[in-house]
């Protein structure tokens, strides 16, 4: 089913290619949009956070359930299971929510009940009218694609029911529907190849056979075709608009989204369509938000359970057959005689409900709906009825009849979902049910009617059918998106999120009170149309046609499966460091993610590490706390990290380079930079000390028309020895240990053999050298009158039309030249004669071309300054004046020369800026 490869190309480096729209979610919303788009020439990605399941893959006993299954209990705080098993169950004080995951959604575990919206929901004031103007148009559209199928015959169960519901059940009458399942022998006009409902009853575990028309045998098998790329086993976290502007590498504009799978690998698309389901579409928003993305207030509220409740009816007599049937059992049993699909018939009461007869599949355990999770009517010895048919069904006695009841009705639609700030879990609070006590007492009665013992859910919601949190509206103030799916941009009023869709159950405003399918892709048909023509009106007027995408330029993130065989050098870590920032607390938790691309050993560094290695350069994510600033988390949306950088200017010196992008929930985004600077003083003494402390810095991105101050702040971070003992017990990957030994020998190399890194022959950029290479020099040999030989090297300058500007004369410090810097493009020798100054610069018999072993700072002051005036006025005549600047040692030396009376008369005027002693001489007679 994987579309060309079954890859998701990842951005890294400057490398941003992306896709036109990328669709999160592959059930009834996700599918329809993703074929749409993909069948109007758009270049999509679809990500499912579930596997693909094939018909072999669904669990026929208790025991692959049980492995298929995944519980979050926040009752008691716990959760048991995979993370992509194919049943979620979510328990939350009396309420139970169950979801499905996996390629097709809820479509592969429904029971695949198509039901026409009922006109009393498209009458609610909370539905948009604008979806009435084709809504017959995409309701057919859906049905037709999803091939709904009446179904062929009359089975147990739904005869009982038509017996007995219209006299039992208040003013009820009998649902026209038809289930998205083969009865004939014809194959679906898809290139997914499906079988024949075999009336096993198995439908709510996944068909075995391969006979439902599940999204993935349609609409998404229409989009491969159509050169859509599926890719399973990734879970969108949250999404964040991409605001670096244009690429100058591409000469055109960057993608308006970023859709991250971790806190570090994303993908960009232009168009973003949400349709992960209630639960994970409210989660993708809820974490945008807290990186900067605005959002209504109204996020999370509206929710609906569609008045869900279940029940189970045991020990009756009639003839109800609504246990699942094996593939052993097929011989023994004619079709007319099996339990039928999950749901054969169905009755709605006009006081708001509907009631449905189900089979409970043969993977199921029966027991658990006998006592464990329900409670027995009437009263009694209920309790022991589930040992007790055990053993009458060990002893060979006639088996008991049983069936599922399935009560669905108009709720409220007033729950609220919420994400946990530790956990980062859903939270949720179903919505009143009004109906509830009069769908109990319609149970009772067909129970009283049927015999037998009615088995309630101890829940006060038992739901599958989840709607609502994001609900479609007019206005922010009301709802999350349009009725077209287009999320609001509160902070802008009356405008959207450009690129940024809703297309699932999560938009629909009110509980339906039927099963929902329908509904929900009928609404993902009518959101379609207009995704279609914004995608395509965008693409036209800012993308001029491209090239095939090529990946070998790019990362590749593939499904679980694949990334885990993949030879790809790869290394986590986990960092938390502590710290202040402008004198207030600082906590950062960092994950950074070291990967080398190239799979060549002969580009990796040798022993000597003559060039960093790719493991030693990285991407980071994580968070920081810094609630001086924000009273929220500062979340990294992108951050790079080197940690082995090293600058040419100072070649023994090892950096630990950081570079963070921060963004909060309040819309500010921030730069975080910091380095580890690492000298190779003392043979590591200062070792520990300089490898754990990052000197950061935090400042504050400017927004648009903001007159605010901009936050801007130095401070420290250090990682202390049991956060360092975390990290390395923490680290992942299958290069870890190359990873450590690379870091350590970065190590030695700095502390140890002090060996120098880059090329010190070209400091500059060979651009820089070549239009601006240094002015040549004269080298003058001195002998001063005390027989010492000194040096001075004179800098001519052009002759200036304008006034002749006197010489300077550069008196360095001890030994070193601080003044005369080549490899700088700005030094004070360069930038004196660009502005018309000859320059002079004074090698006194401190320096290493004149060593002396016998001499005082006074000597220099007596016999070597006067002895470059005395050369400079030989040149230019005794009337010129002379300007010293002198550092530190010189500083004095001149000092010495002025106030002594040293220099040989006739003498000029010399102005002497001492900035050693931050003081000024301005004239003075020599």
């Amino acid at each position: 089913m994987e579309g060309g490869n079954g890859e998701i190309t990842m951005c890294e480096d400057g490398d941003e290619v992306g896709y036109d729209a990328v669709v999160i979610g592959s059930g009834y919303g996700g599918a329809v949009a993703a074929c749409r788009l993909s069948m109007a020439g758009v270049e999509v990605c679809l990500i499912e956070k579930g596997r693909k399941w094939e018909a072999q893959d669904f669990p026929t006993n208790t025991l692959k359930l049980i492995s298929k299954l995944r519980m979050e209990n926040r009752n008691l705080g716990v959760n048991v299971g995979p993370k992509d098993a194919l049943f979620q169950l979510h328990v939350q004080d009396d309420s139970v929510a169950a979801v499905a995951c996996g390629l097709g959604g809820g479509s592969l575990i429904n029971a695949g009940v198509m039901i026409p919206t009922p006109v009393r929901v498209r009458r609610n004031p909370k539905w948009p009218k604008e979806w009435e103007q084709d809504w017959d148009i995409c309701e057919a559209a859906a049905s037709s694609m999803l091939r709904a199928q009446s179904i062929p015959n009359e089975f147990s169960n739904g005869k009982v029911m038509k017996e007995i519901a219209e006299e039992e059940i208040e003013e009820c009458y009998p649902s026209l529907f038809k289930l998205s399942m083969n009865f004939d022998a014809e194959e679906a006009q898809s290139s997914t190849k499906t079988g024949s409902c075999l009336a096993c009853g198995n439908c709510l575990s996944g068909c075995p056979y391969n006979a439902k028309n599940s999204t993935d045998k349609n609409y998404l098998a229409l989009a491969v075709q159509a050169g859509c790329t599926i890719n399973t086993e990734c879970e969108v976290q949250f999404l964040v608009k991409n605001c670096e502007g244009s690429s100058e590498i591409t000469r055109k504009q960057k993608r308006r989204w970023r859709i991250y799978i971790n806190d570090i690998d994303y993908v960009t698309a232009d168009f973003v369509v949400i349709s992960a389901g209630v639960f994970g579409t409210a989660k993708i928003l809820f974490q945008s938000e807290r990186r900067g993305l605005t959002v209504s207030d109204r996020l999370g509220y509206g929710f609906s359970c569609n008045g869900n409740n279940v029940a189970y009816l045991a020990s009756s007599a009639a003839p109800l057959n609504g246990q699942g049937v094996n593939e052993e059992q097929f011989s023994k049993i004619p079709f007319q005689d099996r339990p039928g699909p999950s749901i054969s018939s169905s009755y709605t009461s006009s006081l708001g409900f509907t009631i449905q007869s189900a089979v409970l599949p043969a993977s199921f355990p029966s027991l658990l709906f006998k006592g464990v999770i329900t409670y027995g009517w009437p009263v009694g010895y209920w309790f022991l009825h589930g040992l007790l048919d055990k053993v009458k069904h060990m002893m060979c006695a006639k088996d008991s009849q049983a069936m599922v009841l399935n009560v669905m009705g108009h709720d409220e639609s007033d729950g609220r979902i919420t994400l946990e700030e530790n956990t980062n879990n859903i939270s949720f609070c179903p919505p009143h049910d009004p109906l509830l006590n009069r769908k109990i007492q319609a149970l009772q009665k067909l129970t009283k009617r049927l015999g037998g013992i009615l088995f309630m859910s101890r829940y006060r919601s038992t739901s599958v059918h989840l709607l609502g949190g994001c609900n479609a509206s007019t206005d922010p103030s009301q709802g999350v998106c349009n009725s077209n799916g287009q999320v609001f941009n509160p902070g802008c009023p009356s405008t959207v999120h450009p690129g940024l869709y809703l297309c699932d159950a999560s938009l629909i405003p009110c509980s339906i009170g039927i099963n929902p399918c329908l509904t929900i892709a009928t609404a993902a048909e009518h959101i379609s149309q207009s995704l279609v023509q914004d995608v395509l009106r965008h693409k036209n007027s800012t993308h001029p046609p491209q090239l095939p995408r090529t990946e070998t330029a790019n990362q590749i993130l593939r499904t679980r499966k694949k990334s885990e065989t993949a030879a790809k050098s790869t290394v986590i870590i986990k960092e938390t460091m502590t710290g202040y920032l402008g004198g207030m607390p600082c906590k950062a938790y960092l994950t950074m993610k070291m990967s080398s691309r190239n799979n060549k050993e002969s580009h990796e560094a040798n022993s000597a590490l003559e060039e960093p290695h790719l493991l030693l350069r990285g991407r980071v994510g994580g968070y920081v706390v810094f609630k001086a600033v924000e009273k929220d988390k500062l979340y990294i949306i992108d951050g790079e990290v080197d940690m082995c950088r090293v600058e040419n200017k100072t070649p023994y010196t090892q950096y630990m380079y950081y570079h963070l992008i921060l963004a909060s929930s309040s819309g500010s985004r921030y730069v975080l930079e910091g380095k580890k600077i690492m000298n190779p003083y003392l043979l590591a003494s200062y070792g520990w000390k300089e490898t754990t402390t990052l000197h950061v810095t935090l400042a504050e991105i400017k927004r648009n028309n903001s007159k605010a101050e901009m936050v801007d702040l130095k401070g420290e971070l250090c990682i202390t020895f049991a956060n360092l003992v975390k990290s390395l017990i923490s680290l992942e990957g299958n290069k870890k240990g190359r990873f450590i030994c690379l870091l350590l020998q970065s190590f030695w190399r700095t502390y140890i053999l002090q060996t120098p890194r880059g090329n010190p022959i070209c400091l500059l950029p060979s651009s820089e050298l070549e239009h601006k290479p240094y002015p040549p020099s004269d080298l003058h040999e001195i002998k001063t009158v005390d027989g010492c030989t000194i040096s001075c090297r004179q800098w001519k300058c052009e002759q200036n039309q304008g006034k002749q500007r006197n010489p300077v004369l550069l008196i360095n410090g001890y030994i070193t030249d601080s003044f005369c810097l080549p490899t700088e493009p700005n030094d004070l020798v360069r930038t004196l004669v660009e502005a018309g100054y000859e320059t002079w610069l004074l090698q006194a018999r401190l320096h290493p071309l004149h060593p002396s072993n016998n001499f005082t700072i006074e000597d220099i002051g007596k016999f070597d300054i006067p002895a470059a005036v005395s050369k400079i006025l030989e040149l230019h005549g005794n009337s010129v004046k002379v300007h010293v600047v002198a550092h530190c040692a010189g500083g004095l030396a001149i000092h010495i020369s002025l106030m002594g009376d040293y220099s040989p008369a006739p003498t000029p005027e010399t102005n002497c800026p001492n900035h050693s002693s931050v003081r000024k001489m301005y004239t003075g007679r020599m």
